[in-house]
């Protein structure tokens, strides 16, 4: 006799594509059908809803206009209830206030998944305060806790968060058809002269991930590399903020915007920085190894569980503009140092696989539906 599988709904934002989005995405492809059925339903209009339902994930949007909407609440437990929902999995603090109160309502457990720091997912400190009285609020109301660093468990231990593990992100292998092609490619698409130096960084234009201080470090070096060239992709409520620190600072830039496959542009820069003052785990970084690109990053938050500092890339303290522009300074410098970095980077990301992070979140659902 076949069992039925079981019925997951996934609740996100997804106003964006970032690290989370992309989580999920991976998650929704990757389950085993077989065991489990994902459904999904996102708070905000935006680009994510349409990549589920290209493949095939029954997918509603219930959009929240405000952070403390609970007006989508009725909606999202009537489909809940419509489709015989056996789990909510919850990602991000909107996510975690409707999905945690519609799946107590229901009877059924809740697991929330925490991808960053909720202290800097905020443009105001009083936002953020407030997001935090909220999660305090709802976290005893989920059954279980996945973190994607150790960082973040113990952050969220601290707030009383029970039934804690941290399972990676994991990250695809991605293939580059031919690296010295998409370089010339993408620096004629971009205006970069073919012997720029290029620094580059993606990621949200937002405050958490540091690009001023990649800027200001930026400038520096410039004095040592005078053919320095920084590539920004990503866009954000800091875009016009960044683009006039830019304009007043006289470095060649290149602000791309939103770039879908963000990732192929990795073989057009020379070094990859991530200058983030807060970050979950860093799941671009995975991708930079893969790309061969020698990385220089911040030590905060979950990135010293993905680089090791010296070994896959230098880590720098977060916002310490002398350190960073040093740390770039020494790879640029280094073609010995770049190479022994790169190298150990191409062996370190099989690591963080697709397939671990899947199964264990399997095995976490059963071990919550037990």
């Amino acid at each position: 006799m076949s069992v039925k599988p079981y019925k997951i709904l996934h609740i996100i934002g997804g106003g964006e594509i970032g690290g989370a989005e992309q989580h999920v995405l991976t998650l929704l492809n990757g389950i085993d059908r077989t065991r489990f059925t994902p459904h999904l339903v996102c708070l905000t209009h935006g680009p994510f809803a349409a990549l589920a339902r290209e493949t095939n994930i029954p997918t509603k949007t219930l959009p929240m206009h405000f952070p403390l909407d609970l007006s989508p609440l009725p909606g999202i437990i009537r489909w809940a209830r419509q489709k015989g929902i056996d789990l909510v999995h919850t990602h991000g603090s909107r996510a975690n206030l409707l999905g945690r109160l519609g799946a107590r309502w229901l009877g059924i457990p809740n697991l929330t998944t925490v991808h960053s720091s909720l202290a800097y997912d905020y443009l105001s400190p009083w936002s953020a305060r407030m997001a935090l009285g909220i999660d305090r609020l709802t976290l005893p109301l989920t059954s279980r806790i996945i973190t994607v660093s150790k960082y973040l468990a113990r952050e969220v231990a601290l707030r009383g968060g029970r039934n804690l593990e941290t399972i990676y992100n994991g990250q695809a292998p991605i293939s580059f058809d031919d690296p010295t092609s998409s370089r010339h490619q993408f620096r004629i698409q971009w205006g970069i002269p073919a012997d720029a130096l290029v620094l580059g960084s993606i990621g949200r234009l937002h405050p958490t991930k540091g690009q001023t201080y990649l800027i200001k470090a930026a400038t520096q070096l410039r004095l040592e590399f005078p053919t320095l060239h920084l590539l920004l992709i990503g866009d954000g409520p800091l875009r016009q903020d960044l683009e006039f620190e830019l304009k007043q600072s006289t470095i060649p830039h290149t602000l791309t915007g939103y770039l879908p496959q963000a990732y192929k542009a990795l073989p057009a820069m020379d070094l990859f920085v991530l200058p983030s003052v807060s970050e979950g785990m860093g799941l671009v970084l995975l991708e930079a190894m893969q790309a061969g690109v020698p990385i220089v990053a911040s030590a905060v938050g979950g990135i010293p569980e993905v680089i090791r500092a010296g070994k896959d890339g230098l880590l720098v303290p977060p916002g310490d503009v002398a350190e960073l522009s040093d740390a770039c300074s020494r790879i640029l410098d280094n073609p010995d140092l770049a190479k022994s970095l790169v190298f150990s980077g191409l062996n370190r990301w099989p690591k963080f696989s697709i397939g671990n992070m899947v199964s264990e979140t399997e095995q976490a659902y059963a071990r919550t539906l037990k």
